[in-house]
């Protein structure tokens, strides 16, 4: 979208027929781009091939101001309204959207995918990037997030929890469990400026295989406004762990995309086609090398798996 010079963090969702694409862009609001998918999809089907319409009005302008952004400018603009991920509960009939504002975690409520949403209620402090799993094994939902240290922020670093729900705008009383933490070098440890924490996980996709197939907990490393920026992935035994971090890490092919013209692939969500089987990443990237800088846009790539189950991503800049 001309509209906007950055758009990040995308989050699909299909419903009716339709594919809901809410990404990060305004950083004071969220809007949604829709398109229809054709009844008749064939093994050269891609998400690419789609035309996306952008709803009229946000689906969410959150309320509220963020003082931080006057304090530290470099974090952001706006009210940091960061890293949507729209959900649907079936018990419901509703739609829940989860998202940081300010560096906390909220969620609100619609009764459609294009909202508005409304009926905003706090989660976290200092949290963000959420994705809610549904285990359809047991019918339990999980929240999983990025944590921010603000008093370690300069010398900490970013790790990926997860919380169970009682309901999806609410938390069991089980504590968070720290899942995975930076412990990869070089790659989870780049970054453009002494603000960023010195090693970050972040952007958490829990992804489950087809029947007994295992949990993929997949997640971004690096600084977002970096080319270093990428994916990987830890297998998981339960949705509350333990994790292990895959040796392949990262996953994109090349591993160092920047080779093929793609820079800092990251913040991603998973579609996974029924009609062709296929599983779809939809990602943002740079469109430049320039580490410090935000550029990126929306991409999506096929998903595929090696002999042994791990997870690769080729990277093309579609």
């Amino acid at each position: 979208d001309e509209a906007y010079t950055d758009q990040a963090d995308p989050c699909v969702l299909e419903h009716d027929n339709h594919l809901y694409v809410y990404p990060t862009a305004s950083q004071s609001d969220f809007s949604v781009w829709s398109a229809a998918l054709p009844e008749t999809r064939g093994t050269t089907f891609s998400p690419s091939d789609l035309t996306f319409s952008k709803s009229p009005e946000p689906v969410l302008t959150p309320t509220g101001g963020c003082p931080i952004t006057t304090i530290v400018p470099a974090l952001g603009k706006g009210t940091l309204t960061w890293a949507p991920h729209v959900s649907y509960d079936e018990d419901s009939g509703k739609f829940y959207i989860y998202y940081s504002k300010c560096l906390n975690l909220y969620v609100a409520s619609s009764s459609s995918p294009t909202g508005p949403f409304g009926d905003e209620k706090f989660l976290q402090y200092l949290a963000i990037d959420p994705m809610l799993f549904h285990d359809k094994d047991t019918g339990k939902d999980y929240l999983y997030y990025a944590d921010i240290n603000l008093p370690r922020m300069w010398f900490g670093e970013e790790s990926i929890y997860v919380q169970s729900m009682d309901a999806p705008d609410t938390f069991s009383d089980e504590p968070p469990v720290q899942l995975i933490k930076p412990d990869q070098h070089p790659w989870e440890f780049f970054r453009s400026s002494a603000i960023a924490p010195r090693g970050i996980n972040e952007g958490p996709w829990m992804y489950k295989g087809e029947g007994d197939g295992p949990l993929y907990l997949m997640y971004s490393g690096a600084g977002a406004d970096t080319y270093h920026y990428n994916l990987g992935y830890a297998t998981c035994e339960t949705p509350m762990g333990p994790c292990a971090k895959s040796e392949q890490n990262p996953i994109s092919v090349p591993q160092k995309p920047e080779e093929v013209g793609v820079f800092g692939p990251g913040h991603h969500a998973v579609w996974t086609d029924r009609k062709t089987g296929k599983s779809w990443v939809f990602y943002h990237s740079k469109d430049s090398q320039d580490n410090g800088v935000w550029d990126r846009h929306i991409c999506v790539d096929e998903m595929k798996f090696g002999e042994d189950g791990e997870l690769l991503i080729p990277m093309t800049r579609g």
